[in-house]
């Protein structure tokens, strides 16, 4: 079991953080995520795995001016 945003979800074994987000709706914004309090950008999403009892925050770009 790991969790999305306080949200359980179930574990499989081969889960990458790429793989996690396919299975998510409405996960566009997300350019990078905290993995079990890591920072891990987009280019490393189908790269990293997601251990079983993950913690993972879903980090929207955010642009200013």
């Amino acid at each position: 079991m790991i969790h999305v945003d306080d949200s359980p979800l179930e574990w499989q074994a081969d889960m990458t953080v790429a793989s996690l987000l396919a299975q998510l709706e409405d996960t566009g914004f997300v350019s990078v995520v905290r993995l079990n309090g890591r920072l891990v950008s987009s280019p490393q999403f189908d790269k990293t795995p997601v251990p079983d009892n993950a913690v993972i925050r879903l980090l929207p770009l955010v642009a200013g001016g």
